[in-house]
């Protein structure tokens, strides 16, 4: 049962004194809660996951989404992050948790009370190391503007505000007996104006205040000697002094300057002579601590930054000057008077460290309850597929990656081993609150061309944003296995425009950097020279079962060529044979047939065409023509795309001498449907090339090349629709904007 103690004022009333103790931390902002003085520290742990370094006995946790608001000899005081009136203590013996009633929370320097204020004037302590009942402290006698600073074990430090606006300083103690006494601090100006205070040892409390004098601005700090009420140390600080700090010996703050130039100041006591250390960091709100003979600056918050900040790490600088050292690489909550620090080191992980001199006096600090993290960035989960492809309507393979961090940059690269070719970004998307990288990798390096069948590294680089802890790095490898296309000459399953330019050399062109909508210079994979020898040359498909695309060449005797393909080359030619000269078009592409073969078709100068359907075989890739029909002669131009309008087979296209294009649908038995008229104007284009699938839909396309009003060629692409009505949707015109518009030569 909870039982309310009135305020009864009275007399200077002295308690036995109690000096403060020259180890305690001391941190110091302008507003917060308070917490107590040093306990026995647990052993440091050695991995930066800290739980399982510990002894079992002591395998304290700080309870998830925990913020440290106090400390004390037998535990810790945290509130939760998503429900800001959720406290618990957490003890550090066993690691047992106590949930507190709902509300709002300070732990005290000097033992392990937890203060709850239930109203403008009433107090709550429970003492969380006995477990007695909750004592409520009625102020309500000192008016309704006062205001809770801190608390020394079971002493309200108050700043009460009187009619006049000014402020007093009031020790709200518990006497022995339980009686509650109203003590006045003596010697503060009645105007004062309290900016920057700390509780850094239960007997000890410093205070930054301004008042003026003869009009001008002034600030002093204070040090109150909490055990007799009495001000003992009191000095003129610049009104840029801030975090004011203060220890039996000595006082401490921290200076900006007018250009935000930081120094770190401290002075002995009773004293004027100060020792000044230049700071580099932006510090609104930076922590000045005094611990043995050291004096201490932390900014927390590092672990959540999105910038780096040195001072982000707690430092920590002797009092008579000399080089800083590193005390913990980051903070996240930091008690005045308490050697309890939330916050982390990369050797041991997040948690709540105790700061205290070690052996040589230097500040160390020492794991006590962990959060199961570390504190550099860290990757806790990975999906990485062992085989990748980008195939006709499938979806785009994924890559994702867990880490202990949402404030990370991250770059990953993929490199194919065989040529070096390589794509690098972030891709996919960053999801900063799951704290999940997933790539969604399109299938294409940095040049825009399609990604090439076979091995591949990959490297992952994690840079954390706050500049805490090394990059992380990784690396792994996988397969691509986008299987081949029947344009495919660079052994990537997307397809490629193949030209002969003026020397007579065979190029192959990869279509996605030709169609990508940015000025791209296209890579040129050249397959030889004396390709001026032939003068037709057709892009074939698979004809000779190696499953790659071949080339077929007639020479200006009539003797045809065929070169197999081995995916990003061509093997030596093999004769076919002669009197090819009697046709004057040639195409293929299309499976006419239905074996799954691409075949040849070709029309003679008395406007017959016929078919040489594919065998599968190299040294002799087509059987003996088949006669399709007569009355081809009123066509200029053949192209075989494939299958274009979803029936059983492959299809035929023929452009007449007025430019009206016409579509032959292939019943997949060497024969045609009756012909289609799709449109005219198609005699503005010197070449149609039926290229394959450039949108990985499953359906081929149309690449049609004619002259620039302005300079090279100007292209368009059709991409088929799979349907008989409409086969192909309005064209996308590249113009001549692209590198490859300014390549010369024949293509195919």
């Amino acid at each position: 049962m909870s039982r309310t103690i009135r305020i009864t004022r009275a007399a200077h009333t002295r308690r036995p004194r109690r000096l403060a103790t020259a180890v305690a931390l001391v941190l110091a902002v302008a507003a917060g809660g308070a917490s107590v003085a040093p306990a026995t520290a647990a052993p440091a742990a050695t991995g930066p996951s800290a739980t399982a370094d510990l002894p079992q006995e002591q395998a304290v946790r700080v309870p998830e989404d925990g913020i440290l608001s106090g400390s004390g000899p037998s535990g810790f005081l945290t509130v939760h992050k998503e429900a800001r009136d959720r406290f618990t203590w957490t003890r550090y013996a066993d690691g047992g948790t106590v949930e507190l009633p709902a509300g709002a929370y300070r732990g005290s320097v000097g033992g392990d009370v937890v203060v709850k204020q239930n109203g403008p004037t009433s107090y709550e302590l429970r003492d969380m190391a006995t477990g007695a009942a909750p004592v409520t402290v009625d102020t309500s006698s000192l008016g309704p503007a006062s205001q809770l600073l801190r608390t020394a074990g079971k002493t309200l430090v108050l700043a009460v505000e009187d009619a006049a606006g000014g402020k007093s300083l009031h020790l709200v103690s518990v006497a022995d007996g339980g009686k509650l006494v109203d003590q006045k601090v003596a010697g503060l100006p009645a105007q004062a104006s309290f900016v920057s205070y700390n509780l850094p040892a239960p007997d000890v409390f410093a205070l930054g205040y301004t008042h003026t004098v003869d009009g001008t601005l002034r600030k002093r700090l204070v040090v109150v000697d909490l055990a007799t009420g009495t001000v003992v140390d009191d000095r003129a600080v610049p009104v840029s002094a801030w975090s004011v700090s203060a220890s039996a010996t000595h006082v401490a703050w921290y200076e900006k300057d007018a250009q935000g130039r930081l120094t770190v100041v401290s002075a002995r006591r009773g004293e004027a002579a100060t020792v000044r250390t230049p700071v580099t960091g932006t510090a609104p709100g930076l922590q000045i601590g005094l611990t043995g003979d050291w004096v201490t600056y932390t900014l927390t918050g590092g672990a959540d930054a999105t910038e780096p900040n040195p001072l982000y790490a707690m430092m920590a600088r002797p009092l008579a000057g000399g080089t800083p050292v590193k005390v913990m690489d980051s903070t996240k909550a930091a008690h005045y008077g308490s050697d309890a620090v939330q916050g982390g080191t990369l050797a041991h992980g997040e948690g709540v460290y105790r700061i205290a001199p070690g052996a040589d006096g230097r500040p160390v600090a020492t794991l006590r309850a962990s959060s199961g993290v570390g504190t550099a960035l860290e990757l806790t989960g990975q999906s990485v597929p062992a085989t990748f492809g980008f195939r006709p309507r499938t979806p785009f393979p994924t890559m994702s990656w867990d880490f202990s961090r949402g404030n990370a940059k991250i770059d990953v690269e993929f490199v194919h081993k065989a040529t070096g070719k390589r794509w690098s970004g972030m891709g996919g998307y960053w999801d900063a609150d799951e704290r999940r990288l997933v790539t969604a990798w399109e299938g294409q390096f940095d040049d825009e061309s399609a990604a090439r069948n076979g091995a591949y590294t990959w490297k992952l680089v994690a840079k954390p944003r706050n500049g805490i802890g090394p990059d992380l790095v990784r690396t792994g490898s996988f397969t691509v296995d986008s299987g081949n296309a029947p344009h495919d000459y660079s052994d990537s399953g997307a397809p490629d425009l193949l030209s002969v330019d003026g020397t007579g050399r065979l190029l192959s062109f990869d279509v996605r950097q030709i169609l990508t909508p940015w000025w791209v210079d296209p890579e040129r994979t050249d397959h030889g020279g004396g390709w001026n020898t032939y003068d037709r040359v057709v892009a074939t498909g698979d004809v000779g079962g190696s499953r790659f695309a071949d080339v077929v060449g007639r020479d200006r005797t009539g003797v045809l060529w065929f070169y197999q393909g081995t995916g990003t080359s061509l093997a030596r030619r093999v004769q076919v044979g002669g009197g090819w000269q009697v046709y004057d078009k040639l195409t293929a592409g299309s499976d006419l047939t239905g074996d799954g073969r691409a075949d040849l078709v070709a029309a003679d100068k008395t406007g017959v065409l016929w078919l040489y359907p594919s065998t599968g075989s190299a040294t002799k890739p087509f059987a003996p023509r088949k006669r399709i029909g007569g009355g081809w002669q009123q066509y200029n131009k053949l192209v075989a795309p494939g299958n274009i309008a979803g029936a059983s087979g492959g299809d035929l296209l023929a452009r007449d001498t007025a430019g009206v294009l016409w579509l032959y649908l292939g019943k997949g038995d060497g024969t045609f449907a009756a012909r289609r008229q799709i449109g005219g104007g198609w005699q503005q284009y010197k070449e149609i090339v039926g290229i394959g699938d450039t949108n990985r839909d499953g359906r081929p396309d149309l690449i049609a090349a004619g002259a620039s009003p302005y300079w090279g060629r100007s292209l368009s692409v059709y991409q088929s629709t799979g349907s008989l009505n409409a086969p192909f949707d309005p064209r996308y015109s590249l113009g001549s904007h692209n590198g490859f518009a300014q390549e010369q030569g024949r293509i195919f």
